[in-house]
């Protein structure tokens, strides 16, 4: 089912634009985030026309906020026996497979655009050199859920008193399979879009995983303690979004918003999105969604 949300104005933007011949109109646009914008490249970057033409395409943009809340009663953390390990002895460790608030709040269920099934025309927003850090500590991954693009790298740590292995089951990325010291880290750098979330296995301690992202295009949101995320700089228009959680028993294909119970055909999601913030407000998803 497709959905088609209100969207806040941000005219403000090109307000700032218009009127003024100095520099300091446009500062409102991070120059990071307008140097990525390729579709106005053309412009020469130094001139006072350059800098409106680059704010207007911000406004063009759209952004994307949801908070995803289970419906019924969420199951009990696993205590993981680390017995095995004198220093994972000494720690009490719960499984993070399935993480939920107090209140409901869903953490770790990430939502990624679909580039194959979304009908709105993608930027293209150049990759940067990012290094995402994935640490072994207290004997668990952290974070659990990583995003990331061809092009950037990751650098996994060990912060423990005691070896580790990171073996990430990569299918169009180079093998990765390694042992991390104790206060020891490598790094390798991300050729190629995953099809799916890969996992990340420990095989010295078989609880401990996580989950890799790999994109061509940043727009992936992954919610965080307040089952909150947000997505920006995506096309106005219609996009399909993957509705994604390791816990989810198959796909996630059915939630709950505004009071309105909503079917999503193999855990894709359809959403007409506005230029400005477009906030789905509060999703429910049923426990029984999950395993």
């Amino acid at each position: 089912m497709k959905r088609v949300f209100g969207a806040f104005s941000i005219l403000s933007l090109l307000a700032l634009g218009c009127g003024r011949a100095t520099t300091s109109t446009t500062v409102q646009l991070p120059p990071s985030e307008a140097a990525q914008i390729q579709t106005v490249s053309e412009v020469p970057a130094r001139s006072a026309n350059a800098q409106v033409q680059l704010v207007a395409a911000q406004a063009n943009t759209a952004t994307l906020k949801a908070k995803f809340v289970l419906k019924g009663n969420a199951p009990e953390r696993e205590k993981i026996d680390g017995s095995r390990d004198p220093f994972c002895a000494a720690l009490e460790i719960l499984s993070d497979k399935m993480v939920i608030g107090s209140k409901g709040e869903i953490q770790n269920l990430a939502l990624y655009l679909d580039a194959r099934r979304t009908k709105a025309d993608l930027p293209k927003i150049a990759v940067d050199d990012k290094q995402y850090t994935l640490d072994n500590k207290n004997c668990m991954f952290t974070p659990h859920v990583i995003a990331a693009r061809p092009g950037q790298s990751i650098l996994v740590t060990n912060s423990d008193e005691t070896g580790h292995n990171a073996n990430f089951n990569f299918f169009n990325n180079d093998a990765v399979n390694f042992l991390i010291p104790a206060g020891g880290n490598k790094e390798f750098e991300l050729k190629s879009e995953e099809p799916a979330p890969i996992p990340v296995e420990c095989n010295i301690h078989p609880w401990m995983k996580a989950y890799i992202i790999v994109t061509e295009h940043p727009f992936v949101g992954v919610t965080n303690e307040q089952g909150e995320l947000t997505i920006e700089n995506l096309p106005v228009g219609e996009v399909t979004f993957k509705v994604w959680h390791e816990s989810a028993a198959g796909s996630i294909d059915e939630g709950t918003v505004g009071g309105k119970t909503e079917k999503w055909s193999r855990g894709r999601m359809e959403i007409e999105l506005k230029a400005g913030v477009n906030d789905l407000g509060t999703i429910e998803i049923d426990a029984g969604m999950f395993e």
